[in-house]
């Protein structure tokens, strides 16, 4: 069965991400860090327009990528019904609306599994974080260079099994060491960063 549908591409909206040109590669590619909607028509300054009339497999890759967009560059539109396969307009109707607020001193819980010591290796630019399951006993250490590769290391690839708010934690202390290592400042774990106090 047929269905035909447009895709409207935001090229100004786009980051590069290239989800779009995997999972379509016959209407997408990359071209110097920005997406190219294949054999479109330009229609309004960085807009452009492709219709189609698709079989299943091309409309689910079509669909697939525009859904699949990050920063909501791409618009797909049942152009039989008029409406909206993929959309681009964040909605903010019935949206809950919260004030963030947290008290250390009476909110904070240990976890169970244990705790993390984080240091900086700044000689050869690394960050070492060990995994301690009780008291001065290591049981993990990770090494790497940016916080990604390591949190994604610890939770993901050694599965440790630690609650979501040390998961958090984890990832605020990784990126302060990552900013201390790259700009040269002090890291005290579990201290602010000082931007000004940076080492001699």
């Amino acid at each position: 069965m047929m269905k035909k549908i447009r895709v409207e591409y935001y090229k100004n909206k786009c980051i590069g991400n290239g989800s779009c040109a995997a999972i379509a590669p016959d209407y997408y590619k990359l071209v110097e860090n920005k997406a190219v909607l294949k054999n479109s028509n330009n229609t309004d300054k960085d807009v452009y327009v492709i219709e189609r009339n698709c079989n299943k497999n091309t409309a689910k890759s079509l669909i697939e990528a525009g859904r699949a967009c990050p920063v909501n560059a791409i618009r797909v539109i049942d152009l039989e019904t008029n409406k909206d396969i993929v959309n681009i307009n964040i909605r903010e109707d019935g949206v809950k609306e919260v004030k963030a607020g947290y008290d250390d001193s009476k909110e904070f819980v240990l976890d169970s599994a244990g705790y993390f010591l984080i240091r900086l290796d700044r000689n050869n630019g690394n960050i070492e974080v060990a995994f301690c399951n009780e008291k001065n006993k290591i049981i993990l250490k990770v090494t790497g260079k940016n916080p990604t590769e390591i949190y994604k290391t610890i939770l993901n690839k050694e599965k440790l099994g630690i609650t979501r708010d040390h998961a958090a934690y984890l990832g605020k202390e990784l990126q302060k060491a990552y900013l201390a290592l790259k700009y040269n400042l002090k890291y005290v774990q579990d201290k602010e960063l000082d931007l000004n106090n940076k080492l001699k």
